[in-house]
């Protein structure tokens, strides 16, 4: 029974920050860089979730990818939206793994934010639209890679 206590207020933190995240739509002067990414998330207990995007970081676009999961997520949906980059100083610490916290509503659609931050300090902060029947609070580490120079 601990365990469903422990998901459900994560289900609902997540919630919450989803909200917030939504709230703040266009990145400030302080970002880095900005990614608008498309992803798919699939979960029963454990979600995957994976992607692509474009990386905008020092007046160039790169084309990245994304993969990976974590626990509390269930059913599936398309994830929309834009991310703001901060703390890198370069490109080279951009790729790797990446702990987040995020989460989304969506019967048809909802919101959805995830925060995240790598080893080397980097931090992502996602806000978009999930569409699809899903709900997901989640601590997960995702992996971005950048395709192609």
């Amino acid at each position: 029974m601990s365990f469903f206590r422990t998901g459900l207020v994560s289900l609902i933190m997540a919630s919450a920050l989803a909200g917030q995240a939504m709230a703040k739509t266009a990145c400030d002067t302080a970002s880095d860089g900005q990614i608008e990414v498309s992803m798919h998330e699939v979960g029963a207990a454990i979600g995957y979730m994976w992607g692509h995007g474009t990386l905008t970081y020092g007046g160039q676009r790169y084309p990245i990818s994304v993969k990976g999961g974590g626990a509390l997520a269930l059913g599936g949906a398309k994830l929309t939206g834009t991310a703001c980059v901060t703390n890198l100083s370069r490109l080279v610490d951009f790729e790797g793994t990446y702990w987040t916290v995020g989460g989304d509503i969506a019967a048809g659609s909802g919101p959805a934010g995830i925060v995240m931050e790598n080893a080397k300090g980097v931090d992502i902060s996602f806000s978009g639209h999930a569409k699809g029947v899903h709900l997901s609070g989640q601590i997960s580490r995702l992996y971005f890679k950048i395709d192609a120079f």
